[in-house]
């Protein structure tokens, strides 16, 4: 996933991310990394989700998100986080990520949680015509 945030000027990072069932995308960071500081000052983020090994001449999939961040510092919510990261992520690499309560109180890194308000859902199969739908946030 692709962030995107403002402080001074615009920046971009990719990170990995997991996502609840309300739409709700988490991600980890270092809090000294430049679009985590971003974050801090502004809360205003954009988000693109894409497979970059998607032919251009295939269906196409992927997402444009247009919504808020916030740090995470509620112990359950880590727990989930750390739960889905070792079953989504950790099974890709050996990043696995235990022991959510020292987690926090390190404070090295920071799990970041973005509210979207509105999402762009790109499907050029499902939506040959129109090729996008968009949900916003009431």
């Amino acid at each position: 996933m692709s962030v995107a945030t403002f402080n001074e000027t615009p920046w971009i990072a990719n990170v990995y991310f997991v996502h609840d069932e309300e739409l709700h995308l988490y991600f980890l960071s270092k809090s000294t990394r430049e679009h985590c500081q971003a974050i801090d000052k502004n809360a205003h983020v954009a988000v693109a989700i894409t497979d970059s090994h998607q032919p251009i001449n295939k269906p196409q999939l992927g997402l444009q998100v247009y919504g808020t961040a916030q740090k995470v510092n509620m112990l359950e919510k880590i727990e989930w986080m750390f739960k889905m990261w070792n079953t989504l992520v950790a099974g890709q690499s050996d990043e696995r990520l235990e022991n959510p309560k020292a987690f926090l109180e390190a404070g090295r890194s920071t799990i970041y949680k973005i509210t979207p308000h509105r999402i762009k859902f790109f499907n050029t199969k499902l939506w040959p015509d129109e090729q996008t739908k968009v949900w916003e946030r009431e």
